[in-house]
């Protein structure tokens, strides 16, 4: 029998990770970063002791105890029975995001490590440019869209969706009992909804299906989805400023970077990047300006041909900006992320205090309520389990298919019924 273990992503936005065990084989699906939905005991200023960030968060019940995953290098002595080998072990990540992959660097080195050569060209990048992931960087085996990998009794097939970030996924699971759909984190209203459209064709009718629920958690904005393109014309707009722009976003989202680059340069004017972010983008084919000392200058001279992107861990380094009463900040998915992130009020207190003019004007990287029921409707599976989300009650399904909701640990099989 396929047995179905949740580890993560339950009743918080991020997390996620569940596992299929079959005899001796066991697939994992992400291994994301816990992100607690109360008090982050490690928010700033406190900081990781390094060597011991696995072993602390499992002590702190903030990572799952998931028998037989964990390199035995990062584990505590009462921890060590979990580096035992138990089953045969395979990881397929779906995004770099670290709620998605944030764990990665812990696990056993002789754990197959599997996500999209996009995700793995993000993370190399990542890597390359001082943002490493904690532990050590895993070797990562590439897969293409459609690609399949057989593990013992599992195939898993690779599905691109879209998302914020280059190379996000959901798999395809064929087990002996049935199929498993995971959704990873997807959207229909980003540049690419054929992506996600093509994932919702390949998985229907399956058994049992993970979805992410992360806008379910919130209370549905007015009026239409916005969407890339009003994104760029708030952009556009905010450039006809008399002085210095400031800006805010997610770095990761390369193809939104790439795109206000060459906005930027079409109305004359030059982002520049915290050093390390310039240097991420640039490995990913974004021409990418580091903010310097001496760009400083530039800003300061002629402020109207440049747009700085704000390192929200140096907000002391505005003072340096030739800002005015009424400077414009263009947060579109950036950090800090929102008032629910530890950085929010200082953040806000350091606009407050300079008398910038903050303009929120993202576009989510999430499915809406809406599209999520329109796409449980369409792959009608037998069983719906809801992730990634705060509101797991909140979501509808069409008549015929049974909604299971997991809490960590529980054993399911493909038809959502709880084992003992």
């Amino acid at each position: 029998m396929t047995v179905i273990e949740f580890w993560g992503g339950l009743g918080v936005i991020g997390s996620s990770k569940l596992t299929l065990t079959e005899g001796d084989h066991r697939v994992m699906l992400d291994i994301g970063l816990d992100i607690p939905s109360h008090t982050d005991l490690f928010r700033s200023p406190v900081r990781e002791r390094p060597g011991r960030e696995l072993a602390d968060r499992l002590r702190l019940r903030m990572a799952p105890r998931v028998p037989g995953l964990w390199d035995r290098r990062w584990l505590a002595d009462e921890d060590a029975d979990l580096a035992e080998p138990t089953t045969k072990t395979a990881v397929f990540a779906s995004h770099a995001h670290i709620d998605h992959t944030g764990l990665a660097g812990f696990v056993r080195p002789d754990i197959p490590m599997h996500a999209h050569a996009d995700t793995v060209r993000v993370l190399d990048a990542l890597e390359a440019s001082g943002e490493q992931l904690a532990g050590c960087a895993p070797e990562w085996i590439p897969l293409h869209d459609g690609e399949t990998r057989d593990f013992g009794p599992f195939t898993v097939q690779c599905i691109r969706v879209d998302h914020d970030v280059p190379g996000a996924s959901g798999y395809l699971v064929t087990c002996p009992d049935g199929r498993l759909a995971f959704t990873g984190d997807l959207r229909f209203h980003g540049r690419h909804p054929d992506l996600t459209r093509g994932f919702v064709e390949r998985v229907r009718g399956v058994d049992a299906f993970v979805t992410e629920g992360t806008l379910m958690s919130f209370d549905p904005p007015e009026g239409v989805v916005r969407d890339e393109d009003a994104v760029n014309a708030d952009f556009v707009q905010t450039l006809g400023h008399s002085g210095v722009v400031l800006m805010s976003v997610y770095p990761r989202d390369v193809e939104r970077a790439a795109e206000f680059v060459e906005l930027a340069r079409q109305h004359e004017r030059t982002i520049l990047w915290p050093a390390g972010i310039a240097d991420f983008l640039q490995r990913m084919g974004v021409d990418a300006q580091p903010l310097t000392t001496e760009k400083v200058a530039d800003v300061r001279a002629q402020p109207a041909s440049y747009i700085v992107q704000v390192a929200v861990d140096d907000l002391p380094g505005l003072l340096d900006l030739p800002i005015e009463q009424g400077t414009p900040f263009f947060h579109a998915n950036g950090a800090p992320l929102g008032e629910f992130d530890p950085q929010w009020a200082v953040f806000a207190d350091w606009v407050e205090a300079l008398g910038i003019d903050l303009l929120r004007r993202g576009s989510s990287g999430h499915a809406t309520a809406d599209a999520t029921f329109t796409m449980i409707e369409a792959i009608h599976p037998k069983v719906v389990f809801p992730i990634h989300t705060m509101a797991p009650t909140r979501f509808l399904v069409p008549a015929g298919v049974r909604r299971v909701i997991p809490h960590y640990g529980e054993r399911f099989d493909l038809r959502g019924d709880l084992l003992s």
